[in-house]
């Protein structure tokens, strides 16, 4: 059986290392939790609300194909025996093996089962005539059609775009399909087909009118389970070919007119044909027209005006294949959008009712003008329709590639997407692709960040829960909950319901999360941890400053957030009057003073966890090897660390640091101007004495001399560093807490580090437990100040358990003096254990400006001593790059048993995320003391490594092996390009995200915020080359791009156990690189990834 794991990012146990050098596999599934971190910790939010466009309604209205071809066999598979009468015929079994093929690429069929029945004619034509084209009317078969079944391709498509409305929730989505538009057809087909005529202009056919497109569905919401199947019902009565055969026989191709009609429809105004039988059109066309598209029930009146305020409105064209007689609108569209159309001249192999070229047709301009046109001046902003095609399956068109031309100069016109399939079996994800494009373009309001676990605590078992923190800005507020799902054995996400957790657009609406008892999915507000928070009142903490000590216990009455509580005094609450504390008092303890769900209950309640921007969910286990009884912790935005739960979200306690409850009163009422709370993320320390992962003993009692320990600082939310003893499940102590008001840590600057427990030699028979941590962020570095000599420059290493300061290191005034530690250091500190006895022996950690410090710890005299250097500048002094990102740090195992530090650091100004800086790099360093404390710092000639002693990686190709002796740097493409993200490294390679900005607002104040795009980069660890995957060699280090889903994260590898190997698949967030990387068992190289 194979076991699918999330790549765990953390390994610093003694047990851990022991095992590395044995089984590289095993080394891999380490961890029982893996955290996925959001990069962005700085200005993120200027960053998402650069625009000032506001949440809007999505639109999405399918016109679909309905020209003869559509009802032509698909693939031309038939079958000659009646399945009905001859289930078992070879033929019949074929074609019902392609009917489960197709199906099998359906992804909702438990919701919206699939439609699809035999279809049968009677023009067949026998095998020996094949050479006349093997199927359909116009093979001109000299001998007599015979019966055949097989699958319409109508019906296909139909059932694709039915699987796909679940998918559209959220939207407003409505359908057209395309009319006869036979007329001139009718009568030249009535003259017998005649040769050397012109077919456009010699059959005029005043009368008939059935041209363009009609409504079948008009634009409706989808905001539930039960509004998909509904629609899906509607477009099975609608859209078929009448089952006569003669009624729809050669119904033409209008993409044009199509899109005309369209514009109409969205612009409330009324067609330019008229509907009724004397003008040509069936009665069963008319019959499955939307009346409900109309501003009355009259169906050639007006149509209903479709666009509201800033809705985003999008028409999407399944085509299968050219336009034909397609240009019955052109004196319209002419006046409408300009423009002037050759028509084909008739010839050998040329029909003039094709358009072939888009000098043929309209589509690009009447596309342009709809989307770079204000369609509507009564209402605010800009209104525009953007034009989007699915086009044509190769292999089952004559016209193969042909529509291509001119499909991609209307989408050029339109600035929407053209999805190019080759294949109906590609159109459930040519839709859906296309379906995350459109939704990418609205500026997001809910985000979300998870950690995935397993139920029994055992590392070594398979990971089978995930917790999600979910959050959302709506209406100026901002709201959280916490959510468990179950990770099945082949690695899919789904809730108690079993429907899939995540979607193109985030997460699935009609999922039910494990602690609820309705459908929940990405709804804020309802089920999951915030469902089962306790009474206002009654089990929210804060300790006082004046009352705080070490090892207090937080969980007492009288540490109680509610009003009647005095030992809260006004000062405590950062109130200004009694009245102002009691409403601080109100809100810190749970209540819905501000009415967060829209309920004008202001007294319940508050149902809402706060949000959580930047802070995962982080799980502890009480297991005693078999059976554990995990804690699930978040912190939150409103201040709050949250405990709950894993079983049944039982709400055990929240604790707000005192620090946090004097600003409670700007934490109420925050919007875009946003504050925060416990913005750090949260950091987990086992003291396992006995390194078997275990906390408790079987007989239920902890384990001799062992803790379980919960870091956090505060990020953006303040400068102060706590460490909770939560040995005790349902009552945590405070072992100690540092900020910037205590002696000895004056240069903590904003907390964003997180805090790096280890343990280290100190004597030769004993261990200290040691809590790492650096001294963050100057905030006068978001002015703009070059540098920050007064706060963030420092890092303290305090003793874990008790937060005694052991050692200061920083420019001056400290017990190890750097003098160039002159700046801000926020990336997390990277650890070494040389000889993997469980014991630190460095350490790593670079600042803003990107100095690499290494820091040694050793024996003198029986006692701890540590050295430190400045080893490494990623940087020249001319250059202004932030290096905001932590090390990522590998060991590698080079000839014989030399041993090398491989380290990677990216640059990236998350102070201003958009704008054109110096190039931005990812920088190699190769330390060459792996293993064991170099004679000094200055490796190169008496100086640091610098961008002078390695060597830039072209785009493409292999540096020299003289070339990396100290490591190699890479240039992203544009100057906008930035990484806010550590980089992953995996076994001999390293990979790294970045960002692009979007080209920025058009001052339409509808205009939707695109978030960019993210691209994912592979190098060779070192040299620098392009990476090999499992379909060789990749021509460039760019790996992947797509729309960014925020600021890009860290990449992540989901592993897949095999006999003598690991498969390994590179995902960034919730996107799929669909990278395939098969990893060599054999222990070569050593990664600790320091998240």
């Amino acid at each position: 059986m194979q076991a699918k794991h999330i790549f765990e990012k953390k390994f610093n146990l003694p047990k851990v290392k022991k095992l590395c050098s044995a089984v590289m596999s095993t080394l891999i599934f380490m961890g029982a939790q893996t955290a996925f971190v959001p990069a962005v910790q700085a200005d993120e939010l200027d960053y998402i609300f650069t625009s000032s466009s506001t949440d809007t309604d999505t639109n999405i209205l399918f016109v679909l194909d309905s020209s003869q071809s559509m009802n032509e066999p698909y693939l031309y598979i038939v079958a000659l025996n009646d399945p009905a009468t001859n289930p078992n015929a070879a033929d019949v079994q074929a074609l019902n093996a392609e009917r489960t093929y197709l199906q099998s690429k359906l992804v909702n069929t438990s919701i919206i089962p699939p439609a699809m029945d035999y279809s049968y004619d009677e023009w067949h034509c026998p095998p020996e005539y094949a050479s006349l084209i093997a199927e359909g009317v116009f093979a001109g078969c000299p001998v007599a059609n015979s019966p055949r079944w097989f699958w319409r391709r109508i019906d296909i498509v139909r059932d694709v775009v039915r699987d796909t409305l679940p998918l559209l929730q959220g939207s407003n989505v409505g359908m057209m399909r395309t009319s006869l538009n036979n007329r001139s057809f009718v009568p030249y087909a009535e003259a017998g087909y005649p040769e050397g005529v012109n077919k456009r202009t010699a059959y005029p056919d005043t009368a008939r009118e059935s041209n363009g497109a009609y409504v079948i569905q008009d634009l409706s919401p989808i905001d539930s389970i039960s509004d998909a199947q509904n629609m899906a019902a509607r477009l099975d009565a609608t859209y078929f070919f009448h089952p006569d055969g003669v009624t729809d026989f050669n119904a033409q191709t209008p993409l044009a007119e199509s899109l005309f009609e369209a514009y109409k429809y969205y612009t409330g105004q009324s067609s330019i044909w008229t509907k009724a039988v004397s003008t040509g059109w069936p009665q069963y066309h008319l019959d499955n027209i939307d009346r409900a598209a109309y501003s009355s029930s009259n169906i050639n009146g007006n149509y209903a005006n479709q666009m509201t305020e800033c809705s985003s409105n999008n028409i999407i064209v399944i085509s299968d294949g050219l336009p034909t007689y397609d240009w019955h609108a052109n004196s319209q569209i002419q006046a409408l959008a300009g423009g002037s159309v050759t028509a084909p001249v008739p010839g050998p192999g040329v029909d003039e009712v094709e358009d072939v070229l888009p000098e043929h047709t309209l589509i690009d301009e009447l596309s342009g003008y709809m989307a770079n046109n204000d369609l509507d001046p009564n209402q605010t902003g800009e209104q525009n329709i953007v034009t989007h095609f699915i086009s044509t399956w190769g292999s089952d068109s004559n016209t193969a590639g042909d529509t291509t031309e001119i499909i991609d100069a209307a989408v050029a016109a339109s600035g929407g997407f053209h999805e190019k399939i080759t294949d109906v079996t590609e159109l459930q994800s040519a839709i859906q692709s296309l379906i995350g494009k459109i939704k990418a373009e609205k500026k997001p309001i809910i985000g979300y960040n998870l950690i995935s676990s397993n139920a029994s605590g055992t590392p070594f078992d398979r990971i089978d829960e995930v917790y999600i923190n979910i959050w959302e800005y709506k209406n100026d507020r901002w709201a959280g909950n916490l959510k468990k799902f179950q990770i099945l054995e082949d690695g899919s996400l789904v809730g108690k319901n079993n429907q899939p957790i995540l979607t193109l657009q985030g997460l699935n609406q009609g999922t039910m999360s494990m602690w609820s008892d309705e459908v929940d999915g990405d709804d804020t507000l309802h089920g999951g941890a915030a469902a089962h928070l306790k009474a206002v009142g009654t089990n929210r903490f804060s300790v006082p400053k004046n009352k705080l000590n070490k090892n207090t216990y937080i969980r007492q009455a009288q540490y109680l957030l509610t009003p009647t509580n005095n030992q809260f005094n006004q000062n405590d609450v950062g109130a200004a009057n009694n009245a102002e504390r009691t409403a601080n008092l109100n809100w810190a303890g749970g209540m819905d003073v501000y009415d967060v769900d829209g309920d004008n209950d202001v007294q319940e309640v508050r149902r809402s966890l706060g949000d959580q921007l930047n802070s995962p969910p982080l799980i502890a286990h009480y297991s005693n090897g078999q059976n554990s009884n995990p804690v699930v912790f978040t912190g939150s935005n409103e201040g709050y660390l949250h405990a709950f739960d894993t079983d049944d979200g039982e709400h055990l306690y929240s604790f707000m640091p005192f620090q946090l409850l004097q600003k409670s009163g700007s934490l109420i009422g925050q919007g875009e101007d946003k504050e925060y709370g416990i913005d750090g993320e949260l950091v987990l320390w086992h003291k396992d004495v006995n390194s078997d992962f275990n906390f408790y003993e079987t007989n239920g009692g902890i384990d001799t001399d062992e803790k379980l320990m919960l870091f956090f600082g505060l990020g953006r939310g303040g400068s102060a560093v706590y460490g909770l003893d939560i040995s005790n499940r349902t009552n945590p102590s405070i072992a100690w807490y540092i900020d910037a008001d205590m002696n000895g840590f004056s240069r903590l600057g904003e907390t964003w580090g997180k805090v790096r427990p280890t343990f280290i030699k100190s004597s030769t028979t004993e261990t200290r437990p040691i809590a790492i941590i650096n001294a963050g962020l100057d905030p006068a570095l978001r002015a703009g100040n070059a540098a920050s000599p007064n706060l963030g420059n420092a890092i303290y290493i305090l003793d874990a358990e008790t937060g005694d300061r052991l050692w200061t290191i920083s420019n001056s005034n400290a017990d190890i003096v750097l003098p160039k530690m002159t700046n801000s250091i926020i990336g997390a500190p990277a650890i070494i254990d040389y000889n993997r006895d469980g014991l630190t022996d460095a350490f790593f950690v670079n600042d803003i400006r990107g100095q690499i410090f290494r820091c040694d710890f050793y024996l003198e005299n029986n006692q701890t001593a540590m050295t430190c250097g400045n080893i490494a500048n990623a940087q020249d002094s001319n250059e202004n790059l932030l290096f905001m990102n932590s090390l990522d740090v590998s060991i590698n195992k080079g000839a014989g048993n030399a041993r090398s530090i491989v380290l990677s650091l990216s640059s990236g100004d998350r102070f201003n995320p958009t704008a054109s800086t110096d190039r931005n790099r990812l920088v190699v360093f190769i330390d060459p003391y792996g293993s064991g404390k170099p004679a000094n710092y200055n490796y190169v000639n008496g100086m640091p490594m610098s961008l002078s002693n390695i060597t830039q990686v072209p785009n493409t190709g292999t540096l020299n092996s003289s070339a990396y002796q100290y490591g190699w740097y890479f240039y992203f493409d544009h100057p906008e390009e930035k990484s806010f993200a550590q980089t992953l490294t995996f076994d001999n390679k390293i990979f790294l995200s970045t960002h692009s900005p979007s080209s920025g607002s058009t001052g339409n104040s509808c205009s939707a915020v695109s978030l960019g795009t993210a691209k994912l980069y592979g190098f060779e660890i070192l040299n620098g080359s392009t990476i090999k995957t499992d379909s060789g060699d990749a021509s460039s280090h760019l790996l992947w791009e797509g729309e960014a889903r925020g600021l890009p994260d860290t990449p992540y590898m989901v592993t897949d156990t095999q006999i003598n190997a690991l498969a390994g698949s590179l995902r960034l967030g919730v996107d799929d690189s669909s990278l395939d990387l098969m990893v060599d068992p054999v222990s070569r190289t050593y990664w600790l990834q320091s998240k």
